[in-house]
């Protein structure tokens, strides 16, 4: 293979790379383990040994069908004859001895030789020689070890190795064990495929062929379907391969797709992902109606279309020559039947041809076949840059580097060491710290993903109630580098949702109104992540009708929320209505909003997270919405203060000021409620050591601290004794039985500090709403 190439052939190497050394990585030890069985004379494999035989022998034949897909002829070749052998073992015709072993460990050393050249040089043709011995040893074992009356091998020609007929008929033909393991694996993969291709194609939909990497499309599709039939799912495999065909087709050139497909292998997007969902539950992944589907794709594919579309594509050396008129049929018939060496060279040796017409010719097919071209500058070498870990191990770790930082904290702050003059310690402890700090920032990260997998989604979901709804509607992503915990991300995306299909179904006007108010005729919807001030602030915004100030004060009298007119209400306050449970102002309920549930739900996840919302709406113009989120939900930075012998933790994103009150600021309201004035604004005051039923060393408010705290627009002014620091903690959990108390007394969780004692973290949600 060239050295140069497109992008979308470096990536089909890259995975081609890590999926090979990941078989061979699992082949090695299966291979070494049949050389105990081996070491006393020959073996016949048992039933009980049949699988792992079996496993080893489908295991080459996945390298051989990668490896001939991508035309490295070496390794396909020698994969090939290993596979040969193997055949012969499984089948009982020959008896595995340690010389086959040798072999067999032999080619895992020659295939990952090939893909060191592959990694630098993008071509096998470095390893050549190896092959050609290799192989040989591989062919003269067959023969030596062959009963007289087995029956030959097939011979294939180098290079030539077809891939698997069929993921499933090839796993019943060797009765290869799909664990559950395997599966989970699968559909996690697959289900970042699916996305992938589901952007791709809606992308596709919305702006055309001309601004969609067609061939990205297929590639992903190809991987797709590789991995269905790798654990035996038919139906899936089967779909995916005539969704990659029509690919294919409309890659090989505009207008030779039969219709335009994009909604149509964007519907069927739907179709697989119900699948792995069906498969994910416990079920077999079967499509129902899958021969619909098919007919439906055969109808965007050309007659006479071949199955393989690579394959097809790239015609032979003869048929190109024959087309060009440089031989006779004649003349191509009579040297393939005499066909030793390759057909350009008889060709020449017969005078039928010029090299330069055999070079054009070569030139030709390599296009065709969607070979790269050669360059002579050195290509990068692929390097394996990720590794898949289980999340349960990721969040083991982050927890045990939380129990680290913990006892570090009891460690350099316990008593017995207080008045001594350590220097020597304290150098220690100083670098143990700083190095216990790294490692926990560090440990965060791994957790910390980009938020473009989950504003991608959305793509989808405007694009869909955009054709639901008859509104023209495009969104527009922005920041989706930004990255926050794993955690965070699944508890806000359904919020998201809900935010945006009451976007499209309140905010944004149809065409006639935005014509109308003089607006172009696409809504504009614009999501964005950025960090600010320790955390993540994501911004939804649209240029629609605004929030309608009298329907919502209208709705909140008729459910009794509000009495009078509400016309002492700010803004804010009003926007504050639409959380409250049952809470709709659609005039009807349709299957995207009107219940009054997803607002609600908003507020719920966004409560659970510690997070806030902000609604800023302005009529005729639009809405704009911001979610400030923790990036993460293992650390907190908090304000730690004292009340009698107690400490609390205040998360810093719920302070907005404390102060000592001044005794004229302080009132009690009608109902016996203490209330202090800030500014212009009177917030009540929640003696902590009331609600927590503890003795404090400050009773008066004018001689303690109160912290204004904001939730949700809700403010409160908690007394303390005295304010201690900021400290970043990290979050312990309570049990079940102590939540439901620790709901009662306003507390989420607590941390340890470095004494050894426990500090409890205060929940403003709840106490705002005391």
């Amino acid at each position: 293979m060239a050295s140069q190439i497109s992008a979308d052939q470096l990536e089909i190497i890259r995975e081609f790379i890590q999926e090979c050394t990941d078989l061979l990585d699992h082949l090695e030890p299966v291979i070494v383990g049949f050389g105990e069985f081996t070491r006393d004379g020959d073996f016949t494999p048992g039933e009980e040994n049949m699988a792992i035989l079996h496993e080893v022998f489908r295991l080459f034949h996945s390298i051989k069908g990668s490896a001939g897909f991508l035309n490295f002829s070496h390794m396909s070749t020698t994969a090939h004859a290993a596979e040969n052998l193997l055949d012969k073992i499984r089948k009982g015709e020959m008896a595995m001895n340690a010389g086959h072993v040798d072999l067999l460990c032999a080619t895992c050393d020659f295939m990952r030789g090939c893909l060191d050249e592959v990694a630098t040089g993008y071509s096998d043709e470095g390893m050549a020689a190896k092959a050609a011995e290799l192989t040989g040893s591989l062919k003269h074992s067959l023969a030596a070890d062959s009963p007289a009356t087995a029956p030959a091998a097939p011979a294939s020609s180098p290079g030539a190795a077809p891939r698997s007929a069929g993921g499933a008929e090839a796993a019943a033909e060797l009765e290869i064990e799909v664990t559950p393991e395997m599966i989970t694996a699968f559909v996690q993969e697959a289900g970042e495929q699916l996305q992938a291709l589901e952007e791709g194609f809606l992308a596709w939909s919305d702006k055309g062929e001309e601004a969609t990497d067609i061939g990205e499309l297929y590639r992903k599709m190809h991987s797709f379907k590789g991995n269905c039939g790798f654990v035996g799912l038919a139906d899936l495999e089967r779909l995916s391969h005539r969704m990659e065909t029509v690919l294919d087709v409309v890659k090989a050139g505009s207008g030779k797709a039969r219709a335009k497909p994009a909604d149509a292998l964007l519907n069927l997007c739907d179709v697989l992902k119900e699948a792995l969902t069906d498969l994910a539950a416990g079920g077999q992944g079967k499509i129902d109606g899958l021969d619909l589907y098919l007919d439906l794709l055969n109808d965007l594919i050309p007659t006479g279309w071949g199955d393989n579309p690579v394959r097809s594509r790239a015609p032979k050396l003869g048929e190109i020559l024959l087309a060009q008129g440089r031989i006779t049929e004649d003349t191509l018939d009579e040297a393939l039947s005499s066909q030793a060496r390759p057909l350009g060279e008889i060709l020449v040796e017969k005078g039928a041809v010029t090299p330069e017409d055999v070079n054009q010719a070569l030139a030709s097919q390599q296009q065709a076949a969607g070979a790269p071209r050669p360059a002579a500058a050195p290509p990068p070498a692929l390097k394996r840059q990720d590794l898949r870990v289980d999340l349960e191990k990721i969040d083991t770790l982050i927890n045990l580097i939380g129990e680290l930082v913990i006892s570090e904290n009891m460690l350099v702050n316990n008593p017995d060491l207080e008045g001594l003059e350590l220097e020597n310690f304290a150098k220690t402890a100083q670098q143990m710290g700083k190095i216990v700090k790294e490692l926990q920032e560090v440990s965060m990260a791994i957790r910390m993903i980009p938020v473009s997998g989950l504003f991608n989604r959305m793509t989808r979901l405007v694009h869909d109630l955009s054709r639901k709804s008859g509104k023209k509607a495009e969104l527009v992503l922005g920041g989706t580098e930004t990255e926050v915990d794993k955690t965070v991300i699944e508890k806000v995306t359904d919020p998201l949702v809900h935010l945006i299909r009451n976007s499209m179904d309140h905010g944004l006007e149809n065409g006639e109104e935005r014509k109308a108010a003089g607006k172009p005729p696409t809504g504009t919807l614009r999501l964005s992540a950025s960090h600010e001030e320790g955390a993540v602030l994501i911004r939804l915004e649209d240029d629609g009708r605004g929030l309608n100030r009298d329907k919502i004060l209208a709705k909140a009298r008729e459910k009794g929320l509000l009495d009078g007119d509400g016309s002492e209400l700010s803004d804010k306050e009003v926007a504050a209505m639409i959380f409250q449970p049952g809470f709709s102002t659609a005039d009807q309920v349709t299957d995207v909003s009107g219940r009054g549930v997803g607002m609600d739900v908003v507020k719920q996840n966004l409560n659970q997270i510690k997070g806030k919302i902000d609604i800023d709406s302005q009529p005729g113009r639009g809405t704009v919405i911001n979610l400030r989120i923790p990036l993460t939900m293992a650390i907190l930075d908090g304000m730690m203060v004292q009340v009698g012998t107690s400490r609390y933790i205040i998360p810093t994103l719920s302070i907005r000021e404390s102060f000592r009150p001044a005794p004229e600021a302080v009132t009690v309201n009608p109902d016996g409620l203490e209330m202090v004035r800030v500014r212009e604004n009177f917030y009540p005051v929640i003696r902590l050591h009331e609600l927590h039923q503890i003795e404090a060393a400050v009773e008066e408010l004018g001689q303690g601290i109160l912290v204004l705290l904001e939730n949700q627009d809700r403010c409160i002014c908690l007394l303390v004794d005295e304010i201690i620091g900021q400290q970043q903690t990290v979050i312990k959990g309570l049990s079940e039985y102590i939540g439901r108390i620790g709901q009662a007394s306003c507390v989420s969780g607590c941390t340890i500090m470095g004494n050894g004692e426990v500090c409890l973290i205060l929940d403003v949600g709840s106490l705002t709403e005391l």
